[in-house]
């Protein structure tokens, strides 16, 4: 039957005939494929689009409402064919975004994780160096440790630090090590805990 309309069959459609429906189906599937390809469908989407297209005639339209005095059958079929089309194309755009979106939202998720997890360790290894400075304090004098947090902590530089203490440069190194030496003992005993 071509790509050409037999009023016939249109006739039967109108009066229900499933079989006209089928003779229909059959006549015109490969114009709705090739409209389907024209529209950028993939193979994958072509046999819903037929299907589409069938039920949007069928179920909207249970009796044909096209008129000839209003324009040709393939512009209303033509018609037909691309709404299904350009819903098939909307679904798949924004099944694309939500699986995107969704994609996103994992990865802002793993890096919120990530980003807590180091956030947690962190504030862990501060509160256990916090409670190791403090036990350090108590077995050193309190010029050695001073000199340790002034140079280590505050950042000061030996020379100032020494000036500052009235010790030589030599001893603020001495306390440097004595406080670092204590001071990882008690951060892998603590940890230990």
């Amino acid at each position: 039957m071509a790509f050409t309309t037999r009023k016939t069959i249109i006739e039967q459609i109108k009066a229900g005939d499933d079989i006209a429906w089928q003779d229909f189906e059959k006549a015109y599937r490969g114009l709705i494929i090739l409209r389907g390809r024209d529209r950028s469908l993939d193979n994958s989407e072509l046999p819903d689009l037929v299907q589409d297209v069938m039920l949007s005639l069928f179920k909207y339209e249970s009796v044909f409402k096209y008129e000839s005095s209003k324009g040709r059958f393939r512009d209303y079929l033509k018609q037909i064919i691309d709404r299904a089309a350009f819903k098939m194309i909307r679904k798949r755009s924004n099944d694309l975004r939500k699986i995107q979106a969704v994609s996103d939202r994992i990865k802002s998720m793993e890096n919120y994780h990530d980003t807590m997890e180091k956030k947690w360790e962190d504030e862990w290894r501060a509160v256990i160096v916090d409670e190791a400075l403090t036990k350090v304090r108590s077995e050193v004098n309190e010029a050695t440790y001073e000199a340790f947090v002034m140079l280590m902590v505050d950042g000061i530089s030996a020379e100032l630090v020494a000036d500052s203490l009235g010790i030589s440069k030599e001893s603020i190194y001495v306390a440097k090590h004595r406080v670092l030496k204590r001071l990882k003992y008690a951060v892998m005993n603590l940890e230990d805990t």
